[in-house]
């Protein structure tokens, strides 16, 4: 009994210690949109290497649980162990989205004028926006945040590309608005 007690006390103290790595880990730089996808999905493979001992501990305490008659004990921080796992593979995949995005952004920017069609560019805008809210990400993320503000710039862009290249567009309003930017272009 005492020793089954001494168990249930490790356990508790390891849920506890989980609560903690998860709200800490939800303080790195993966989570924010500055860190870029290559050192966030390194580190979130990271975070895997660190889960090891955790489950080396599960697997430690499941078994004693196992031996002392509750094994439900120990079912807690293996939720808990799935949870930070799929939380990690909810940030690989807004990464992974992120690159999608950005490469999209990239070849809009790369579209010459006369091949510019702004309507079918902005339908591939809304369907990455809606990609990415369909996702099982924290919404509260700075890298969630930062990818819909981007989208949301070129929502904003992409209808002025296309007044710019309506049809009634005459050189004297070319005029006005390289005067307005400056600019001879």
């Amino acid at each position: 009994n005492t020793e089954a007690s001494k168990n249930i006390n490790y356990i508790a103290k390891l849920e506890d210690d989980l609560k903690a790595y998860l709200s800490s880990m939800k303080k790195r730089d993966f989570y924010k949109y500055a860190c870029g996808r290559g050192p966030a999905l390194e580190k979130l493979d990271g975070v895997f290497d660190e889960l090891g001992s955790f489950i080396a501990k599960i697997e430690e305490l499941g078994s004693n649980a196992t031996k002392f008659g509750c094994p439900e004990s120990i079912e807690a921080p293996e939720k808990q162990v799935e949870g930070i796992k799929n939380e990690v593979n909810a940030m690989k995949q807004l990464w992974d989205h992120i690159a999608v995005c950005q490469s999209q952004f990239e070849q809009n920017m790369a579209t010459g004028w006369p091949s510019i069609d702004p309507f079918v560019m902005e339908d591939g805008v809304k369907k990455l926006l809606s990609a990415l809210k369909n996702m099982k990400v924290d919404k509260r993320a700075d890298a969630y945040d930062g990818l819909m503000k981007e989208i949301k710039k070129w929502l904003v862009f992409l209808p002025l590309i296309g007044e710019l290249r309506n049809e009634s567009m005459r050189e004297r309003h070319w005029d006005m608005i390289r005067k307005l930017v400056d600019s001879d272009f």
